[in-house]
């Protein structure tokens, strides 16, 4: 057994720990690169919903099944099941994700791959007792309490070590792909010397008469051999293992080889997989109405869409103005999406002082950039604060956001950036107040609670000119615990509020509560009721869809008295009192099914 070829007394105790530890973070790196795996396919809540209840159950299944399995048999076994890992884990999900069952198919996929892959690892645990003084025999195991402890245990350490692999950035660089068949190499490497360790350890029968016994020089080389030939095939062979995901960073542009599609970029950042893809027309496209999504350029963070424009046949403008153009020159259209659109419309309110005279606006949370966009052909200095670099690149590369200088972009989280602000101007250090604040922070289904608080709409006051306007929104049902809870929030925060959304054909009352809409609220600090002044021709910058949305904005008012209801303190949100994030995982699910409404499942499964 493998246990045998232990050191004695203390040393030994050291390296029963030292396995013990490295299967706990290999565990743990398994079940973050697994999930990472899962998210462009099926969003962060369907994924997560389930992840760490089958992380459990792996590690149990290890404590539990009735026979002791040699450890060098389990990493042969293992190297193989990481072998084939990349492939399982790509179209498992695959397969699941096209029955439109965000709950099933994530479970299917988790007791297909994920159970297995972390069970064999737990073995390692539940069978290496560091404080074990005697070899164990071939058939006996640990005690069984010993063995339900070391699995809670290496459990909790593998869930709660999981997220920090995400601090670690060389990981962005790095392919599931080459984590699951670095892993399966290394099983096959570490089997191929404890295999000989332990056939060289063993007291060798009594050879035939005549048989000349091998010589010690033939042993001694044997295994370096094996290890050598082994690798070369290996080196060779792997490649046919990949995942057919795309390389992150993408080097170059990706033609889909079967479908008019083509990803620009594809990037592992530190909110998740941001992608760049352009459905192209199909080749019997001659212009005119048609069925299916195409000619548009896509922004895409896992799951979830950022934001796109029209591109090709379908830019247009008002009077034939020339469009605008990315960084290499080609023509953009209009957005996608009306939403983005819809939060210019602060450019409209008359009941502040600053009416008419906005010098300054702040966009948190970027997207493609449309409303920043914006904000700087009216002449208004904007400053972005973004967490993830990689939706800057792509709204900057792909989308005509133009460059910001270091002094107006801040590539961090929103809620240090708002509290050190706050803490500066406290200071007495003097910071130009902005007239605008766009805060846009949705993605997957769901919004980082810990910026809807009480505590972060104060920290962004101090920030916020008082006679300003502070744009917020958020994705939901209108007749709904999470909307209730963001619209009494930001009326105890701002006091004067009013909410309009950007559905296109209108919402009837008996969809508030079934149909996810984006709600835009505009709020602003001081004492005068928000009024909007008529769009006009120069706020449409020539695009047919500010046209539309900035010209019907009164029709797409929604009463806030739906949205707020009686204030109560179990709604409003504040940093010790959150349950936002809970609410919104059904939402999670539901999005995920309305994202594969709108594009179809190849867009989802290229990346």
């Amino acid at each position: 057994m493998f246990p045998t070829s232990w050191p004695g007394g203390a040393q030994g105790i050291v390296c029963r720990f030292g396995v013990n530890i490295i299967t706990v973070l290999v565990l743990s790196l398994v079940l973050f690169v697994y999930e990472r795996a899962l998210t462009p396919v099926y969003g962060s809540g369907p994924t997560t919903y389930t992840l760490n209840l089958a992380a459990l159950l792996a590690i149990l299944v290890a404590a539990a099944h009735p026979v002791k399995v040699p450890l060098t048999r389990t990493l042969l076994f293992g190297g193989f099941l990481f072998a084939t890992a990349p492939l399982s884990t790509y179209w498992v999900a695959v397969w699941t994700a096209r029955w439109r069952k965000p709950i099933l198919g994530p479970i299917v996929t988790h007791s297909a791959v994920l159970v297995p892959l972390l069970s064999t690892l737990a073995t390692f645990i539940v069978e290496i007792n560091p404080m074990q003084t005697t070899p164990s025999s071939i058939k006996s195991r640990n005690p069984v309490g010993y063995r339900s402890i070391a699995a809670l245990a290496s459990c909790a350490g593998t869930i709660g070590l999981s997220s920090s692999w995400a601090q670690v950035s060389y990981l962005n660089t790095v392919s599931e792909t080459q984590v699951f068949l670095g892993l399966a190499a290394s099983m096959f490497n570490i089997w191929i010397v404890t295999f000989q360790v332990h056939h060289s350890a063993v007291p060798r029968k009594t050879k035939k008469k005549g048989s000349s016994p091998a010589s010690p020089t033939s042993r001694i080389f044997l295994r370096p051999l094996l290890l050598a030939i082994f690798n070369a095939l290996w080196w060779r062979a792997h490649g046919f293992l990949a995942s057919p995901v795309l390389p992150h960073p993408l080097p170059i542009a990706y033609l889909h080889p079967s479908f008019p599609l083509v990803i620009h970029s594809s990037v592992q950042s530190n909110t998740g997989l941001i992608v760049v893809g352009e459905a192209l027309p199909p080749p019997s496209y001659q212009g005119g109405p048609d069925q299916e999504m195409h000619s548009l350029r896509y922004l895409r963070a896992s799951h979830s869409l950022l934001g796109g424009v029209w591109m090709g046949h379908k830019v247009a403008t008002l009077d034939d103005v020339p469009p605008q153009v990315d960084s290499y020159g080609t023509a953009l259209g209009d957005s996608i999406y009306g939403t983005f659109v819809l939060q210019e419309a602060v450019r409209l309110v008359n009941s502040s002082s600053r009416a008419g005279k906005w010098e300054r606006a702040l966009v948190i949370g970027l997207g493609a950039g449309i409303s920043a966009t914006a904000f700087n052909r009216h002449g208004i200095e904007t400053t972005i604060v973004e967490i993830d670099p990689a939706v800057y690149d792509a709204a900057r590369l792909y989308f005509g956001l133009p460059d910001h200088p270091a002094t107006n972009l801040f590539l961090e989280d929103a809620h240090a950036w708002a509290a050190r602000r706050r803490a500066s101007i406290g200071s007495g250090k003097a910071h130009p107040l902005f007239d605008i604040v766009v805060h846009d922070c949705f993605s997957g289904g769901g919004v980082p609670e810990h910026i809807f608080t009480v505590e972060f709409w104060d920290d962004l006051k101090a920030a916020l000119h008082p006679e300003g306007v502070v744009v917020v929104n958020f994705a939901g049902m209108i007749k709904s615990d999470a909307s209730r809870m963001i619209s009494q929030t930001l009326k105890t925060s701002f006091g004067n509020c009013r909410a309009f959304h950007d559905s296109q054909g209108g919402i009837k009352e008996e969809e508030y509560e079934t149909e996810l809409i984006n709600l835009v609220f505009f709020c602003s600090p001081h004492g005068n009721p928000l009024t909007f002044r008529k769009a006009r021709r120069s706020d449409y910058l020539d695009s047919y869809l500010r046209e539309h949305v900035l010209s019907t904005l009164p029709k797409r008012e929604v009463a806030l008295e739906l949205l707020t209801g009686q204030l109560e303190d179990a709604f409003i949100l504040t940093d010790t009192h959150n349950p936002l994030g809970k609410l919104q995982d059904a939402q999670g699910h539901h999005h995920w099914s309305l994202m594969r409404q709108v594009l179809p499942d190849i867009f989802w499964e290229t990346h």
